[in-house]
């Protein structure tokens, strides 16, 4: 039986999805995915890496994120050192996210949404850094609904 939290997120795919399918018909830019493996890949390549960029609220990004990370905000205070990178950007399962990296795309920044989010990170087994960039198993996942695996310590 599938949980009340992987619904919401299931929903929520499906609905920016359809949104997303919408706004190409209509011959807006295209707002990418990038995938957890993707996302996971293009952070340890020796290329340049994304700009990953945190959309979640200050109370679940003062509990961890994922490593590198900046906020939205420290993103845009310093656009302009960030010019000609890709950007992705991640929340909780990709809502909030994927309207920010739609307001990008729509200002001309090769932005894409991790959809995933923190928890598709986490179901990955993958680590976590605090706000002072040191490892930590926290995190916080938004709401109880959401599943996290038994080795993260859900704070919220």
């Amino acid at each position: 039986m599938i949980s009340i939290g992987d619904l919401i997120i299931r929903l929520c795919n499906c609905g920016f999805g359809t949104i997303e399918a919408a706004r190409r018909f209509f011959g807006r830019p295209d707002v990418q995915t990038i995938s957890t493996s993707e996302l996971r890949s293009a952070l340890s390549s020796d290329d340049v890496p994304p700009v990953l960029v945190d959309a979640r609220s200050a109370a679940e990004q003062n509990v961890s994120r994922i490593p590198g990370a900046i906020t939205q905000q420290e993103y845009e205070a310093e656009m302009d050192t960030y010019a000609g990178r890709r950007v992705a950007v991640y929340c909780t399962v990709g809502g909030r996210s994927y309207l920010y990296a739609r307001k990008l795309v729509a200002a001309g920044v090769d932005a894409a949404n991790y959809r995933d989010g923190i928890l598709g990170w986490c179901r990955k087994e993958l680590p976590l850094e605090s706000p002072e960039k040191q490892p930590t198993i926290a995190v916080h996942p938004y709401w109880r609904v959401f599943h996290v695996p038994d080795q993260y310590d859900v704070k919220t």
